[in-house]
């Protein structure tokens, strides 16, 4: 019987170049971490099946501007129509890994009963599923029943 050369077989030289093939990928990848992340999420909502697979919780002010008109229901039964969408002016640089920018979600109550202020709300998209909602009041008389979700 042959003794095999236990410092260096032909399986241990592939497992070694799969390994520093992987770590290289992950070295070069790292820096454009952010980028694909973005273009993943951008492939899978643009279909109403790849909505599913992701939350509006996590998503940016073009994500979410593009629901405008779009019915969110609550735990106790009431609809939020997503009414507009607004983006706070930049300040300057943001963190990593957050939004590209701040905006707030306005929300208009249908038949003028609105959810109780100042709460987190479980809401629920037709095609995003659950995500829950911070919803506070407006307090301007002219839109009663309107309701805001500040995204940071």
């Amino acid at each position: 019987m042959e003794k095999t050369n236990a410092a260096l077989t032909r399986r241990r030289m592939m497992l070694m170049t799969g390994g520093a093939i992987a770590g290289a990928g992950a070295l070069i990848a790292a820096p454009f971490r952010e980028e694909i992340a973005a273009t993943a999420r951008r492939v899978l909502t643009s279909t109403s099946l790849g909505r599913g697979f992701v939350s509006l919780a996590n998503a940016g002010y073009e994500e979410w501007a593009a629901q405008v008109g779009s019915v969110f229901t609550l735990g106790d039964g009431t609809r939020l129509t997503l009414a507009g969408v607004r983006a706070f002016p930049s300040a300057g640089l943001r963190p990593r890994g957050g939004r590209d920018r701040a905006f707030v979600a306005l929300f208009d109550a249908a038949g003028g009963r609105s959810p109780a202020p100042d709460l987190i709300q479980m809401a629920n998209h037709a095609q995003y599923g659950p995500l829950p909602l911070f919803l506070s009041a407006t307090g301007d008389p002219r839109t009663p029943g309107r309701m805001l979700a500040v995204f940071n």
